[in-house]
Formats: structure tokens, sequence, C-alpha cells
């Protein structure tokens, strides 16, 4: 099985939403792209690189290379969890190769232990982490991203009630 060395599981996940006030209804978008932005500049400082406002077009598509690297890597490790990286058969959900295989299909997410379904949903973190990073790299603001996602969805329903 992939990935046996950074199970996320066992993290401690506590309640920001809560904490910060999310709960009555604030938006908390831009406070996770903000984060986001700044864990990255942390990186880049620890490396001596420069930041994104700093980024040409060769270092753009640099970091964007590496980006859809690291978010298929995560995909991938998504896709191990998917089948229960604990106590579920992992990697059988989707080898059809392997005996687990066919009965691991026909389950779903909700047979997975709490611990498992943890583990998959802290790998759709990590790939979230690269997305935003790949919108940080392109200077998205966090109220650009906003808008621009509810207008393409909006487009998006629009090309699905015409039959595009």
């Amino acid at each position: 099985m992939a990935n046996r060395d950074n199970h996320c599981s066992d993290l401690d996940v506590r309640d920001y939403y809560t904490e910060n006030g999310y709960a009555e209804g604030r938006s908390s978008l831009a406070d996770l792209y903000q984060l986001q932005a700044k864990t990255q500049q942390m990186y880049f400082e620890k490396q001596g690189k420069p930041g994104f406002d700093q980024f040409s077009t060769g270092d753009v598509v640099d970091f964007l290379m590496w980006t859809e690297h690291a978010i298929v890597d995560e995909l991938h490790e998504m896709m191990d969890a998917v089948g229960g990286m604990h106590d579920g058969v992992g990697n059988a959900a989707w080898k059809p190769w392997k005996a687990a295989n066919p009965e691991a299909r026909k389950k779903s997410l909700k047979d997975l232990s709490e611990r498992d379904l943890k583990e998959l949903k802290m790998e759709w973190i990590d790939v979230m982490h690269f997305v935003f990073n790949a919108g940080l790299a392109l200077g998205i603001t966090a109220e650009e991203f906003y808008n621009l996602y509810l207008s393409k969805n909006e487009e998006n329903h629009k090309r699905a009630s015409t039959g595009y």
C-alpha cells in the first residue's frame, strides 16, 4: 500500500470554524486562502526564493508544473485512502486486479471507519493546498477567486440547461 508514512487520521482537528465565528454565517474562504499564501511565503523564504508577487512568467510556469505534479500525487494518495488506509482495503478500491476490489467498490464511504474517513478527507485538504497555490501563483485574490468561482458556476448551470 502506498504512502504509509504520512497518515493524518490521528491529527487533532480543532473546531476553528466555530472558534472564528463562521458558524454564525461569516465566510471563511478568504481566511483559508490568505493562510495558504502565508504558508507558501514561509516556504519561499526558507528556500531563499522570491514570493508570488515577484514571479516572472517563467517562474509561474515552473511553479504550475510543480503544483500540477503535487496535485496529481495528492489525488493518488486520496485514491489509496478511499478504500480505507487503516481499517479497509486501501488501494484495492481502485485496483481491479486485487481480490478485494469487487467488494470494495460496492461499499459506501459511510462504511469507512471514522479514522479512514478522516484520512481520506485530509488527503482532499492536501489537494486543496496546491489548488490554492495555483491561484496564488496567478495572482488571484480571495475575493477574485470567490467571484470567478460563482460566475463560472452560474455559466456552467446555463450551459447545462441549454444542453451544452
